[in-house]
């Protein structure tokens, strides 16, 4: 479908007006907003960590936000098999994140509970789960949680896994704990390295503590020098107009903090879960999540300072996460919910376009997270003409992706988090000449492995399970 056909769509679909200065992709229209710079510590809080010997640093007692987590091995030779992290006793589960190795053993990691959904600010029971897969993603075992609940309650949140430029994979858990206002690391987010990844039990070095806000949903831009771009939201104050929320931290080579660029207050964004990528004249891009659709934004300096350019004028991934990659061929991965919505006589009316450009109403699952779809980019991210549809089995969300040594892309996103049945994380592996084909045509590609499905396993919710 090209994109012309999608600009030609009314503008009672998207119910905005918006302002793009794409690289002149709609030439009347200039930017209005512009990002600012800010002190770290201001926004991260003081990251600096308390001496060896400090009350704190002895847990179970002197419990505080510096209190450093840990990772509990599981389901290794030997360990009970009735441990409260195993998967039959699991109801919940959803937001999963994909690393491969460099000898191509596959990493996810997803947060679950054993009695609840996911309840923010502090997600009491809910922990992260680390699984590891040394056949390609076709058998998956669980090897790790990511679980503070024996340090006050507390609970796991959005988990990631990402690749250092040094090519080392990093886990990211994002910790909270209701210390009642008396701390500022209420809400923490704690790295570890894997010392040796190709280990289903690997050592991680110790905790380094980022800050107090979350830095764990989307996977850092890494420069050419080495310097990394992270991501950063404060949903504390989500729900709460006119508050600066969506932030990048820019970290040199030593992980010391440069700046942080924050964007104008935009009240359109809920969860903003921004992904930037380098464009071919040196420039960032990125969209963020909104009420809508998704809006974008530029950066001409490095992510110091950011023009923020309104709605993206084809819609897709309404308020839910989408991601962005560079691929070593230039191509521009997105990945994304292929749907779109319009209001008819005060209804909602879900719909996608097809190849020949026509609307084709949602019929089976009148939601705007289904239909997970891979696209491809010829121009920086312009236009994504080329797509292929992963998955539209119901409620599906949240993908991450990553890159094998032989470009394979490899895909996790989630289906029905706590949906009888499902709450599944899938894995799709696929090849850039699938999407441009729209099927598979490599003979190593599949879609929708099963990850992790606790119904399978005897877990998962029950009828009359109230969660």
């Amino acid at each position: 479908m090209s994109n012309r056909r999608q600009l030609a769509r009314p503008t009672a679909v998207f119910g905005m007006a918006f302002g793009l200065v794409f690289g002149g992709l709609l030439p009347g229209f200039a930017p209005v907003l512009r990002a600012q710079t800010v002190d770290p510590k201001s926004v991260l809080g003081d990251t600096t960590m308390p001496s060896p010997d400090d009350v704190s640093q002895t847990a179970p007692y002197g419990i505080t936000g510096k209190t450093p987590p840990s990772l509990i091995k599981i389901n290794y030779e030997g360990q009970k098999p009735y441990h409260k992290h195993r998967i039959n006793l699991r109801l919940f589960q959803g937001c999963p994140q994909v690393e491969i190795s460099a000898g191509g053993r596959l990493w996810a990691t997803w947060f679950g509970s054993n009695v609840q959904a996911e309840r923010a600010p502090f997600h009491n029971d809910q922990f992260s789960v680390i699984s590891t897969s040394a056949d390609g993603g076709k058998t998956w075992k669980e090897v790790f949680v990511f679980d503070p609940s024996e340090l006050l309650g507390g609970g796991a949140s959005d988990p990631m896994l990402w690749k250092d430029p040094k090519g080392n994979i990093r886990f990211i858990g994002l910790r909270n704990i209701d210390f009642k206002g008396k701390d500022d690391f209420a809400s923490s987010a704690w790295e570890f390295t894997m010392l040796d990844p190709e280990d289903e039990h690997t050592a991680w070095s110790e905790p380094r503590l980022l800050g107090n806000k979350n830095i764990s949903v989307m996977k850092p831009l890494i420069f050419p020098d080495g310097t990394i771009l992270r991501s950063m939201d404060d949903f504390t104050l989500v729900g709460k107009p006119d508050k600066v929320r969506i932030r990048f931290l820019k970290e040199d080579v030593d992980g010391e903090p440069i700046f942080v660029s924050e964007f104008p207050v935009d009240n359109d964004a809920v969860f903003a879960e921004q992904m930037p990528i380098i464009r071919k004249d040196g420039s960032l891009f990125t969209f963020y999540r909104a009420r809508n659709g998704q809006k974008f934004a530029e950066s001409f300096d490095g992510g110091k300072t950011w023009n923020l350019g309104g709605y993206y004028p084809m819609q897709f991934s309404i308020n839910t996460k989408c991601i962005l990659k560079t691929l070593p061929s230039g191509r521009v991965l997105l990945v994304a919910n292929d749907v779109q919505m319009r209001k008819e006589s005060g209804k909602t009316i879900y719909f996608y376009t097809d190849e020949a450009g026509q609307r084709r109403e949602l019929d089976e699952h009148k939601i705007a997270r289904t239909r997970m779809t891979a696209y491809l980019s010829e121009d920086d991210g312009k236009t994504f003409p080329h797509r292929m549809l992963l998955c539209d089995d119901g409620q599906i969300s949240y993908p991450s992706a990553t890159l094998g040594e032989d470009e394979s892309i490899y895909i996790v996103y989630d289906q029905g988090r706590g949906v009888i049945g499902q709450h599944t994380i899938f894995l799709s592996k696929i090849t850039e000449q699938d999407i441009l084909a729209g099927k598979l045509v490599n003979g190593e590609s599949f879609l929708n492995n099963i990850v992790s499905r606790p119904s399978d396993q005897g877990g998962g919710r029950r009828e009359g399970d109230d969660i």
